[in-house]
């Protein structure tokens, strides 16, 4: 890829980052706790008891490679037919309902399949706030494309774009992702800090309005 500049997140987000995450796992411990005990349960039911907890995926985050993780709300069949040359396109496996599990229905319903990226927060492969990770074929497109918001900046568990789901916004993804790299680029950390207490506090009111499916 051409030399663009990466922006790199200032100590004072990461630092917000790490103790908002561990914040966030001790508070929803116990919900995680149940959500863990339900996905064992119907995984016995259904006869697939070795089924993973964890759906992890290669994705990439400032044109690095990493693990990415969420609840597995994938049937085994879904997965199995969505696989091309390696890659699973979860995206097109999220449309149909039918690829999902009794639980991860719920889970995406409520955004709480997205969860256990808050490990991928604490390893450093992402912020709390940021653009969408994607895959590398993706990525690679979008950089040909000219969207290099996802290459500049690190990923994101949330961002504008994700926490105004079914509002009104002003741009398309990419270009709300470019003013956030703007923002980030030109402003102290105390107030990129702010800047994502508000997205977070979005985003948990979208989370509230339960429209992840």
């Amino acid at each position: 890829m051409p030399d663009i500049e990466k922006i790199p997140n200032p100590p004072t987000k990461r630092v917000f980052d790490i103790i908002t995450s561990l914040f966030i796992l001790l508070l929803l411990s116990p919900l995680i706790v149940v959500i863990l005990l339900a996905m064992a349960l119907e995984a016995l039911v259904s006869n697939q008891a070795r089924r993973a907890f964890l759906y992890k995926e290669t994705r990439i985050s400032q044109g690095r490679l990493f693990t990415f993780y969420k609840f597995n709300i994938f049937t085994k069949q879904g997965l199995s037919q969505h696989q091309v040359n390696g890659i699973i396109h979860t995206k097109n496996l999220e449309k149909n309902k039918s690829n999902l599990t009794f639980v991860g229905k719920i889970l995406k319903q409520i955004y709480f399949d997205e969860l256990p990226q808050i490990i991928n927060v604490l390893k450093g492969d992402m912020s709390l706030v940021g653009p969408r990770p994607t895959n590398q074929e993706n990525s690679e497109r979008l950089f040909k494309e000219g969207q290099h918001a996802k290459y500049i900046l690190k990923a994101g568990i949330t961002g504008f774009f994700q926490s105004h789901k079914g509002l009104e916004v002003h741009g398309d993804q990419n270009e709300l992702d470019m003013e956030y790299a703007e923002f980030i680029k030109n402003n102290p950390g105390w107030k990129i800090i702010l800047y994502d207490i508000k997205i977070l506090l979005i985003s948990v009111k979208t989370v509230l309005r339960a429209e992840g499916i």
